[in-house]
C-alpha cells in the first residue's frame, strides 16, 4: 500500500472521528426537543440506506457481494448496529462519560488482536501511544457524578466489543468490497435489527431546531460511515481505530462551544493528551503499518 492511500485513509479515519463526533453535540439538541435515541438510529440508519442503494442505482452497480465476503458482511452489520443498540441501553443506566469511557476501550482490543495475530509488533512506543490516549480519555470524560450499575457496564462492554470487530473484520473486508455497498448493506442490516424496537419508542421533534439537528445528525453520520469504511480500505484495524480517539475530544469540544458546557483543567489535560498522542501517531511507523 503506497504512502498517498495511507494519506488518504488517514484523511478518511479523521473525517469519521469528527463526524461521529458532532452526532453527540447534535443529538443531544434533538433529545431536548423530545427525540430519543432510538429515533435518532432509525432516521440514519433508513435514511443511509435509501441514499446508499439510490447511489448504487445511479452508478448502475450491483448490489451482489461475492459468496466469500457475505458472512463477514452480515456479521459486521449485526456486530455494528448491535453494538450501537448496547451502548444506546448503557447511557440510559450508567453515567455518558463511564459509558464512552468503556465504549472506548475498543482500540486497545483492535491493538491486542492486532499484537496476537502478528500484524504489528509489540513495541513500548506503540503500545504507550494507545495507552496514553486511553488516560487521556480518561482525563477529559472526568467530572459530575458517577452511576454505576452492573447492566449498563455489561452493555458499554458488549458494545465495546462490537466496535473492535467492526475495524478488524472490516479491515479484511473492505479493500476487496466496495465501501459504498458495504455501507448499504451494513445499514440495510441495522435497520433491521432497529424496526422491532421502535414501536412504542418512537419520539419526534417538537420544533424545526430539534428537526434541523436530527436532519445534521444524519448527514454527519452519512459521512461518517462511508469514510470510516474507506478509511479501513487503506488503513491497519489498529491504526484506524487508534485514530477513532478523536471522536470524544470533537464531542467535548463542540459541547464546550455550541452547548456552552463547562470544561474543567482537568478535562483540558485529557484533550490535549489525547490530540498529542494522535499528532504523534501521525509521525508513527510501525513495521507493518
Amino acid at each position: 500500500m503506497n504512502d498517498l492511500s495511507k494519506r488518504n485513509g488517514i484523511i478518511y479515519a479523521l473525517v469519521t472521528a469528527c463526524g461521529l463526533g458532532a452526532i453527540t453535540t447534535l443529538a443531544k439538541i434533538f433529545y431536548a426537543d423530545g427525540g430519543n435515541a432510538l429515533t435518532l438510529m432509525l432516521t440514519r440508519t433508513l435514511a443511509s440506506t435509501l441514499i446508499f442503494g439510490l447511489l448504487l442505482l445511479l452508478k448502475q452497480d450491483s448490489f451482489k457481494i461475492e459468496p466469500a465476503q457475505r458472512a463477514p458482511l452480515i456479521a459486521l452489520g449485526v456486530f455494528w448496529s448491535g453494538g450501537m443498540i448496547c451502548y444506546l441501553v448503557a447511557v440510559e443506566t450508567i453515567s455518558v462519560s463511564l459509558a464512552v469511557l468503556i465504549f472506548y476501550f475498543y482500540p486497545l482490543l483492535v491493538l491486542a488482536y492486532s499484537i496476537v495475530s502478528r500484524q504489528l509488533p509489540a513495541s513500548i512506543p506503540l503500545i504507550s501511544l494507545f495507552l496514553g490516549a486511553f488516560i487521556g480519555l480518561y482525563l477529559a470524560l472526568s467530572g459530575g457524578e458517577i452511576s454505576v450499575d452492573i447492566n449498563g457496564i455489561l452493555f458499554a462492554t458488549l458494545a465495546s466489543c462490537g466496535a473492535a470487530f467492526t475495524f478488524v473484520c472490516g479491515a479484511r473486508v473492505a479493500p476487496v468490497v466496495s465501501p459504498l455497498l458495504m455501507t448499504f448493506w451494513i445499514n440495510a442490516i441495522g435497520l433491521l435489527l432497529i424496526l422491532p424496537l421502535i414501536p412504542g419508542s418512537f419520539a419526534a421533534a417538537e420544533s424545526w431546531q430539534g428537526i434541523i439537528a436530527l436532519g445534521t445528525a444524519t448527514l454527519c453520520y452519512l459521512v461518517a460511515i462511508l469514510s470510516q469504511f474507506q478509511a479501513l480500505a487503506r488503513l491497519p484495524a489498529a491504526r484506524a481505530a487508534f485514530l477513532l480517539n478523536l471522536e470524544p475530544v470533537v464531542s467535548i469540544l463542540l459541547a464546550y462551544l455550541v452547548l456552552n458546557e463547562t470544561l474543567s483543567l482537568m478535562q483540558a489535560c485529557g484533550v490535549v493528551l489525547v490530540l498529542t498522542t494522535i499528532i504523534l501517531s501521525l509521525r508513527f511507523r510501525p513495521a507493518t503499518a
